[in-house]
């Protein structure tokens, strides 16, 4: 007795849950082969799947039984060849694999012989289906584009942080729109709170996806990886602007930008933080700043350099590892021929450079001496803060035509969106512009209300602070108001060379130790768990 299986298909879920075309499509193919005496070994059921993909799971696991050595059925019986396939190439090639094992492919509702015309007649067949799915597939697109046009939801999962609800109903046609969900906006702030350093020492994305797994904060059900928590820092929906069509749902290759669709959403957070984070990610990058330097406990990372070569101070350990010392790099790479420079004990050089720091500059008399310039007459100072007050307002105004600039060449097809150097300009820019908006707005409040920028009550309360930081804080915080603190710490036999900004630290003393922002914690230590002998 002749042996068949029935495979059989619709394209989407949702016609898989609430239509009958599966069953119907089994009961006539089983009424089918029950006129033709033929019997019924398996059904290949596959909702939910596009006739264009061939790697739906059960139409490659119905093509790897029927090439089994036992051969379990002889025919494969589908509805109509769509159900099988709407690539005609795809089709073909599989019809070949079939053929070579023994099974024919039989569709109960198109008679198709296997003569030459059959043939012929088969393949114009699923020419017409790909076609027909491929219009289909373009009307629907387009219909998708202008719902998006109007600012609705076209039925994916909403992003993380927001649901859906229904704004209107339009014949039979449930529109919907995204809404921010409570629970996940929560978490959604608390990540770019996190990010930008709202309440401490911002944190980069591994530190921030660890801090979530430990605390048991899950993302729908699974854990926080460095690549989702990257996704919420970089998408601009978060700040009430998603765009639609950016990548190809067949594929998933990204789309250009003259095809995406954007429109309005609920904001979870404002334009400023999320420019501010992103400026942030930029600036760490590993790309443009050494991990080591990132992630290193070393108070002078980046910091210290050598005096003969201009190399930088890396971390070196002794024979034994228990000692630690500061080595210029070219000498570990290179040898003595590389350069001369000398190796200093980490702890020497880290208490030489604070103590040389605490006394020098962090002594309230002295540091009143080096701002002395920034303590001046009230008249003098506010003369010179006009003058910057219209020097900030002219830079906002460049920045501001910057940006209008490179959106203007994207609109225009003449820079892509997505180009890594365009996305940097853009980001910086942004970042500037609101930079100098909060200066401008700063600078006008003091100016209004006539009062100095830096008091000797705050520089005597910042040199405190700074003084306390730098000898009992973290390390990892050490680090980071060293490198506020300093520009480069220069050692060779003679000398140690320490330079600093006075800019930086005036706008320390002027807005206090809270307001400066130190560097990213961009990945995690301690990473050995299981203690094993990589130690």
């Amino acid at each position: 007795m002749t042996r068949a299986a029935i495979y059989v298909r619709v394209s989407t879920a949702r016609q898989a849950e609430r239509d009958l075309s599966i069953p119907d499509q089994i009961v006539q193919c089983r009424a089918w082969c029950a006129r033709q005496d033929i019997e019924v070994v398996r059904v290949f059921s596959e909702p939910g799947a596009s006739a264009l993909d061939e790697d739906r799971p059960v139409f490659q696991e119905m093509i790897h039984t029927a090439k089994r050595s036992d051969k379990p059925f002889d025919l494969v019986v589908v509805h109509s060849l769509s159900r099988f396939s709407r690539d005609s190439l795809h089709s073909e090639l599989y019809i070949r694999e079939l053929r070579k094992v023994g099974v024919e492919l039989v569709s109960i509702t198109q008679e198709v012989t296997q003569d030459p015309t059959g043939e012929m007649f088969r393949k114009l067949l699923h020419i017409f289906d790909e076609h027909q799915s491929r219009e289909t597939a373009k009307h629907v697109h387009r219909a998708m584009l202008e719902n998006a046009r109007q600012g609705f939801w076209n039925g994916s999962r909403p992003p993380y942080g927001y649901g859906v609800e229904i704004a209107e109903r339009r014949g039979n046609k449930d529109k919907k729109v995204l809404v921010i969900d409570e629970a996940e906006s929560r978490i959604v702030r608390m990540i770019f709170d996190m990010a930008s350093g709202t309440e401490g020492r911002p944190m980069g994305v591994k530190a921030i996806a660890t801090w979530l797994n430990e605390r048991g904060i899950l993302r729908r059900g699974r854990r926080f990886t460095t690549g989702g928590v990257h996704d919420i820092l970089t998408s601009t929906t978060y700040h009430g602007l998603h765009h639609f069509n950016r990548t190809d749902s067949r594929n998933g290759r990204p789309r250009p930008p003259s095809e995406w669709v954007p429109f309005a959403v609920p904001a979870i957070i404002d334009e400023k933080t999320f420019n501010a984070v992103q400026a942030l990610l930029q600036s760490r990058a590993p790309k443009r700043v050494a991990p080591r330097i990132v992630n290193s406990p070393t108070l002078l990372a980046g910091v210290a350099r050598c005096g003969h070569c201009g190399a930088a101070l890396i971390q070196n350990t002794g024979k034994g590892g228990r000692y630690r010392y500061y080595c210029c790099s070219t000498r570990l790479k290179e040898g003595p021929f590389g350069c001369t420079g000398l190796r200093m004990p980490m702890d020497k050089l880290d208490r030489i450079v604070i103590d040389e720091v605490s006394e020098q500059i962090l002594q309230p008399e002295h540091l009143k001496d080096l701002l002395g310039e920034y303590l001046r007459t009230a008249i003098e100072r506010e003369d010179r803060n006009r003058d910057r007050l219209r020097q900030m307002r002219q830079d906002h105004k460049e920045a501001e035509a910057g940006i209008a600039r490179l959106l203007e060449l994207v609109e225009k097809g003449l820079m892509d969106a997505e180009d890594a150097s365009m996305r940097e300009r853009l980001v910086n820019l942004r970042f500037r512009r609101d930079e100098l908006a909060d200066q401008i707005a700063d600078l006008t409040r003091r100016l209004a209300m006539a009062e100095p920028v830096i008091t000797p009550e705050k520089i005597e309360k910042v040199a405190l602070l700074l003084r306390e930081k730098l000898y009992s804080g973290p390390p990892d915080l050490r680090q980071a108001y060293a490198r506020l603190l300093l520009n480069e710490v220069r050692v060779d036999d003679r000398e140690i060379r320490i330079s600093g900004s006075k800019a930086v630290l005036a706008r320390t003393a002027a807005g206090g130790v809270a307001k400066t922002t130190p560097a990213v914690l961009s990945f995690v230590r301690e990473w050995r768990t299981r203690q094993d002998s990589n130690l």
